[in-house]
């Protein structure tokens, strides 16, 4: 694994599957307090299998921890997949909430975000100049979505 620190506020992460699955690899990008995991040239073949967050390779489907009950509300789909202590330890420290406790949800995502969009100091027409230089159309449309959301015109580093 090779990391590379872009910024202050970016790092990336590179899992290089090319022993095994030649020209694929995993990169995990973390941007202020978001992450992002992408599949560089990641096939069923190589990913196929993963099971967890990013939902299953093929379909997008966003599965339970069973393997075949689709979670379409994203809190829910959280806490199914929330770490438990059966689960290998993943981090290096142990903050707050751990299971059984819930995690912390964010604020109400419909009424509180849309008011703040309403009030919004940055205008639709501002983050799709930001993100503009994006070539790919559903990065350009999340870039916007972020900037929007987060009313930071930062967001676009994150792409």
């Amino acid at each position: 694994m090779t990391a590379h620190r872009r910024s202050e506020k970016t790092q990336k992460f590179v899992i290089d599957l090319s022993s095994k699955y030649p020209g694929q690899s995993i990169e995990i990008m973390s941007f202020k307090e978001f992450v992002k995991v992408s599949y560089v040239n990641g096939n069923e073949l190589s990913v196929g299998k993963s099971v967890g967050m990013m939902g299953q390779f093929k379909t997008g489907k966003t599965l339970a921890r069973d393997g075949e009950t689709v979670v379409n509300d994203f809190n829910v789909y959280g806490a199914e997949w929330q770490v438990r202590p059966e689960d290998e330890m993943l981090f290096h420290d142990v903050q707050m909430p751990q299971f059984p406790k819930a995690c912390i949800l964010p604020e109400d995502p419909q009424g509180e975000r849309r008011r703040r969009l309403d009030e919004s100091s940055i205008k639709m027409e501002e983050a799709e100049k930001a993100c503009s230089q994006l070539k790919n159309a559903l990065d350009r449309k999340d870039c916007v979505y972020d900037i929007l959301a987060t009313q930071d015109l930062e967001m676009v580093g994150a792409f």
